[in-house]
């Protein structure tokens, strides 16, 4: 069973093909995960040093080039007029730029524009492909990211999915907070949860779902991975869940105190969770995102907390495979120029973090519809631990 429908893979290729046509690219070669994802409909969740291509022509055609070892892959899930494979015999990335060349010369003439994701390429990989393919190199890695900005249908049912997923995972975190719990056994039960339920509402479906606890001190860093640290009591918990369905990332997460706040952790923790409600309240089609950022920012100024805000108020979610997992064009920041839009998916996290006593976020992911928007990853904010 194919992951996405024909009428949604053409969808995505008409979208690319017109950006590719307004810009004059005969054809565009793309190498990361999520982009020959999002226009071939394989999911390279785990590439193991091994490249995989997509071939677009402007006149909708694709192609997909991969390993030997993901053939059965690209055969059950791949929407493409052609597959092709190479083995380990020689070096991966030569053998694979030398089919892109071929499947691009045997279409006809060698184009004098080829599209590629500039930003993304490693040099000499595109010095390699500029020495088979003679042709001027244009970047197109941002006609993708507007095609991938406004969801599908289907996307959609995928990152809701991820929602619910999320709340049972979230429960897990909670239940496996006792004292002496280490971050590593709380995040570990949590993603145990989640898998557990995925397998149960969506047989089919592979994931790489994964959690972040961060206790006490740890919080201050957002992103860090749990460790040994145990629970102790007056600690900040940061709860962290980030279910993924098919390449497609959500993420809930709260911030907690385990046990009776301190003065300054409930005010810090109250200034957190009133920009958070405001954020999501100003999430709606038509808003500047950079006003909604600038609006958010200003709770938590207005509550002495500016000098300790160190991200912004959110950012896409969608396909979060590698290094193109989030549509620059969806960065609830202050430099983007953007307007919320309708089919737009967004996490709302406003936060502040505070040198010796730690981090406060929470954060949620709303989708926006035509006359309004609504939350993926409803989940309270005030238990009491």
């Amino acid at each position: 069973m194919r992951i996405f429908t024909e009428a949604e893979m053409r969808r995505r290729l008409e979208l690319v093909s017109r950006g590719l046509q307004e810009r004059g690219v005969e054809v565009a070669v793309l190498h990361t995960p999520d982009h020959v994802y999002y226009t071939t409909a394989v999911p390279l969740l785990s590439a193991w040093g091994r490249p995989m291509w997509a071939v677009v022509w402007a006149d909708g055609r694709v192609a997909i080039i991969g390993a030997m070892i993901e053939n059965e892959t690209m055969e059950r899930y791949a929407w493409a007029d052609e597959i092709r494979a190479y083995d380990d015999e020689e070096n991966v990335w030569n053998a694979s730029l030398r089919i892109v060349s071929d499947l691009i010369e045997g279409h006809g003439r060698t184009p004098r524009r080829i599209g590629v994701e500039r930003r993304f390429l490693a040099v000499d990989t595109r010095d390699a492909l500029a020495g088979l393919i003679d042709a001027e190199q244009v970047d197109v890695a941002d006609i993708l990211f507007q095609a991938r900005l406004i969801k599908s249908d289907e996307e959609i049912a995928l990152l809701q999915l991820g929602g619910e997923i999320g709340k049972i995972g979230a429960n897990a975190f909670l239940e496996a907070l006792t004292p002496g719990t280490t971050e590593l056994a709380i995040a570990g039960h949590a993603v145990a949860e989640m898998n557990r339920a995925l397998g149960a509402l969506h047989p089919d479906a592979a994931t790489s779902s994964y959690a972040y606890c961060q206790l006490g001190e740890h919080t201050l860093s957002p992103h860090r991975h749990p460790s040994s640290r145990r629970l102790r009591p007056g600690d900040i918990v940061a709860l962290n869940v980030f279910p993924v369905v098919w390449g497609y990332c959500m993420e809930l997460e709260r911030t907690y105190v385990y046990g009776d706040p301190t003065a300054d952790q409930r005010a810090a923790l109250t200034a957190a969770t009133e920009a958070f409600d405001v954020a999501k309240g100003l999430y709606r089609p038509g808003k500047s995102i950079a006003e909604l950022h600038a609006e958010a920012t200003a709770v938590l100024e207005l509550a002495g907390f500016g000098a300790y805000v160190r991200h912004g108020t959110g950012h896409a979610h969608g396909i979060m495979v590698g290094a193109a997992g989030r549509e620059e064009m969806g960065e609830l920041r202050s430099y983007n120029p953007g307007i919320v839009r309708p089919g737009m998916v967004n996490s709302i996290e406003p936060g502040i973090y505070l040198p010796g006593l730690g981090g406060f976020r929470h954060s949620d992911v709303m989708v926006a519809t035509e006359d309004g928007a609504r939350l993926l990853t409803e989940f309270p904010v005030d238990v009491a631990l």
